[in-house]
């Protein structure tokens, strides 16, 4: 190896190592998960499964007009959040708002079928915004949130049933191992196994601080 290479790879460790200084830390509550891959909000990036507790979450559907463009993103002409689905209705901060309620019987835009190009699906995206933290959370441990794409809806739900019918628990009593489905094209998140863990009163009080960002709205 010559002494030029040497020297090079030397000045390169050395400014990876001062690196973090130059640049703004991460910063956010939101966890990514473009390319199928967990990029969490201190910068950190895992394949996956993510060990979580899911606090809370809450029902987000979103209708955008137009075509989306990811180098000019826009905020929803038409959104609605609500713990409840039944009092999902547009938020009196909608710029275009498309119906009184999201009721599949009232808002055309929230029917199967509706999708644009004679699609099976929903013009309107439903989603789940979930409330999570790691396993090993404390006090002081920040809340993220994690969004559930309108592919990865159902198995959520049948997540959340499972958990109630079968054992009389919620899912804020259990560490849950959420993973992206492999044969799906895109992300679409699965929660697999799960297990009791024993920090119940703290996970009520991280789910009161977690309330803001479940319901903040897009802007």
């Amino acid at each position: 190896m010559s002494t030029e290479l040497v020297d090079v790879q030397a000045q390169i460790a050395a400014e990876l190592a001062t690196l973090d200084n130059t640049v703004s830390p991460p910063s956010g509550h939101r966890i990514s998960v473009k390319g199928k891959v967990f990029t969490l909000p201190t910068g950190e990036q895992s394949e996956g499964p993510l060990e979580a507790i899911i606090l809370d979450w809450r029902s987000v559907n979103m209708y955008y007009t137009g075509i989306y463009n990811p180098s000019d993103p826009k905020p929803p002409a038409c959104f609605a959040i609500a713990k409840n689905k039944a009092d999902l209705k547009p938020s009196p901060h909608c710029s275009d708002p498309q119906a009184e309620s999201c009721d599949e019987e009232v808002c055309p835009f929230n029917k199967w079928g509706s999708a644009p190009g004679g699609g099976k699906g929903k013009a309107c995206k439903n989603t789940y915004r979930l409330a999570v933290v790691s396993a090993d959370a404390t006090e002081k441990t920040p809340v993220w949130t994690l969004e559930v794409s309108p592919t990865g809806v159902t198995g959520f739900d049948n997540f959340v049933t499972n958990l109630k019918s079968q054992y009389g628990m919620l899912p804020l009593q259990v560490v849950v191992a959420i993973a992206f489905d492999t044969t799906a094209a895109y992300p679409k998140l699965v929660f697999g196994e799960f297990k009791p863990h024993n920090a119940i009163e703290l996970a009520f009080t991280l789910r009161e601080a977690a309330k803001p960002l479940l319901d903040r709205e897009p802007g």
